[in-house]
């Protein structure tokens, strides 16, 4: 499974994303909520930490301002080639190259993220309405540099399993 996860203040000020949203999101730390899947009451630490681990250890993780990089790992990782691309070890650099491309037509049409001022008292309210959601956030950011090191490619998940084209070519000799 893979997720991308943009800043908590880009809920809140976007026109459009609220329109999206099931009607519990108006609530405090929407994501923190969704991720425990404890929609109303108190949230405490349990619920953090339940949203913290579902972000590490079960999604691919991709973030909103990373979004051409994220697209491009990910597609790596579930072995995904690029429409005109042909999927065989001699054709990954064209393949990577058209991936790449049609990425970056892609994103350049996605809206902005939007900054806030941090040290505007409009920040101070939204940040004690969302501090889970905005550590969620820093930690989503962190699992991302992080699965630069540890996320591996399908071609090679599959040529270590003696699955990959080396491998069938190494049994054709036999």
């Amino acid at each position: 499974m893979f997720s991308f996860y943009r800043h908590p203040i880009d809920y809140d000020v976007h026109p459009n994303l609220k329109k999206k949203l099931p009607p519990e999101a108006g609530a405090s730390n929407f994501l923190t909520r969704l991720l425990s899947d404890v929609h109303t009451g108190e949230l405490g630490f349990k619920e953090l930490g339940i949203a913290k681990q579902v972000i590490r250890q079960v999604t691919i993780t991709g973030t909103r301002d990373l979004m051409a990089e994220s697209l491009f790992r990910i597609g790596k990782y579930f072995g995904w080639v690029p429409v005109g691309g042909m999927g065989s070890k001699e054709s990954e650099e064209a393949d990577d190259a058209t991936a790449k491309v049609c990425i970056e037509d892609i994103v350049r049409s996605a809206p902005e993220e939007r900054y806030a001022d941090h040290n505007s008292p409009e920040w101070e309210v939204f940040y004690q309405r969302n501090k889970m959601d905005c550590q969620l956030y820093e930690l989503a950011r962190s699992t991302w540099r992080a699965q630069i090191q540890t996320i591996i490619p399908l071609t090679l998940q599959k040529k270590r399993a003696g699955e990959g084209e080396d491998a069938e070519a190494d049994g054709k000799d036999r």
